[in-house]
């Protein structure tokens, strides 16, 4: 007794064809953009871990040193000791905006997704610029493709900062046909299929 085959084996087997390029290639210049914006996210949360880091160790020494020189000294009735008190008081306060607001993980952060984004980009570029008999299996490409996409996406698109999303746009917009994330406000019609550019059209053609 044969057993009942499943609904995908019935599917025609996915091959490189236009319509696929033309999708692969709005990818790759969409993760252009994000490889873009989240190298500029990281490069902004660094420069201000590093001025609070830098702040934070400067009153830290200052702080340090009113100990050896303020002692009992006085000026027309002023305590240094008050002075350099409120450094340490400074300190604390500097020490605790690095950790609330996180300047170094979400540099940290920016630069892994822009790494993966990187990643993603290099593996479109590469298959697009090879010739169909010499790629990978369409199929199992579509679907590795696509959960790197998602993965990289769902963790870190929403964290870039709306002014670099801005920027992206001013950047990229004035690139012919360029292809630029829906969050950087540039909306467009969905594609949909026509007959005529089927994947059943392949670009391979066997003598």
């Amino acid at each position: 007794m044969t057993s009942p085959e499943s609904p995908d084996s019935k599917m025609p087997a996915l091959v490189w064809d236009s319509s696929i390029d033309v999708l692969l290639s709005k990818w790759c210049d969409q993760a252009k953009c994000f490889e873009w914006m989240h190298t500029e996210a990281y490069s902004l949360y660094q420069t201000h871990s590093r001025r609070l880091m830098i702040t934070t160790n400067v009153l830290s020494a200052l702080s340090g040193l009113s100990n050896i020189i303020a002692g009992g000294t006085e000026i027309n009735g002023f305590q240094l000791a008050w002075f350099f008190g409120s450094l340490t008081i400074l300190v604390s306060m500097t020490t605790m905006l690095q950790e609330k607001l996180a300047y170094a993980s979400m540099a940290t952060e920016f630069q892994h997704y822009s790494t993966s984004w990187g990643i993603v980009r290099r593996k479109l570029e590469e298959q697009l610029a090879i010739p169909p008999s010499s790629r990978k299996d369409c199929a199992t490409f579509m679907k590795y493709i696509r959960q790197d996409i998602n993965q990289v996406s769902i963790d870190g698109n929403a964290k870039i900062p709306e002014h670099i999303r801005k920027a992206c746009y001013e950047k990229f917009n004035k690139i012919p046909e360029f292809d630029i994330p829906d969050i950087c406000g540039d909306m467009e019609h969905t594609k949909i299929y026509f007959h005529g550019d089927s994947t059943t059209i392949p670009l391979l053609i066997h003598n």
